[in-house]
């Protein structure tokens, strides 16, 4: 399983993510959320909102006959010192290829979804020199209904990308946020991921 440490990681988040900073007028619910395993309720217990995922674990599903995969173990990385390479080798549909990232809880229509994670493009193939990577909150069950669709810019060097959303279905099983690459032929770094609910912001 390909797990990264995880201490202090709200403070790393609050360090490493500048320009992210949640202001006062920003409603925030503290929701710890239940049921978690012991190692992340600190995790929980830091971050605003109530924690989603285990942002410990990137051992995530992928999918897409032009999409592989490579996990990279880097001291430098942020957020964790690791990441997942994702290359794309052909373009079409966003949905053409991607990945899947296990939501722990369950999601309540008008609930506030966000989810942050650094992010870096090695190569791409889009005119404005830019990956393009698709956030989609759904249930991971078809007809895959989903809600919160956003396509997110990810430059060349490390940055923390955030996109939040209000549910507008109940989700009680088979929740995942899927990160989705396929608009272009690219090369894309996935680090550490945190998805929460409660809060329209992650790092502050």
């Amino acid at each position: 399983m390909k797990r990264i440490a995880v201490a202090a990681l709200g403070a790393a988040l609050i360090c490493t993510a500048p320009g992210m900073a949640q202001s006062s007028d920003t409603p925030v619910t503290n929701r710890d959320t239940p049921g978690l395993p012991d190692y992340l309720v600190p995790v929980d217990q830091a971050l605003p909102g109530g924690l989603m995922n285990d942002p410990t674990d990137m051992s995530w599903t992928h999918y897409g006959d032009a999409l592989s995969s490579e996990f990279i173990v880097d001291e430098s990385y942020p957020g964790g010192g690791a990441a997942m390479r994702m290359v794309m080798s052909d373009s079409g549909e966003i949905h053409d290829g991607g990945m899947n990232i296990p939501l722990l809880g369950k999601v309540d229509r008008g609930d506030r979804i966000t989810i942050g994670f650094f992010a870096r493009m090695i190569e791409t193939s889009s005119d404005d020199g830019l990956a393009k990577v698709g956030v989609r909150f759904q249930q991971n069950v078809d007809p895959y209904p989903g809600f919160g669709e956003k396509v997110v810019d990810v430059a060349q060097g490390w940055g923390w990308y955030e996109v939040t959303a209000i549910a507008d279905r109940n989700i009680r099983r088979d929740g995942i946020v899927a990160l989705q690459f396929g608009l272009t032929e690219q090369t894309v770094e996935i680090g550490q991921v945190v998805v929460v609910s409660g809060t329209r912001t992650i790092a502050g």
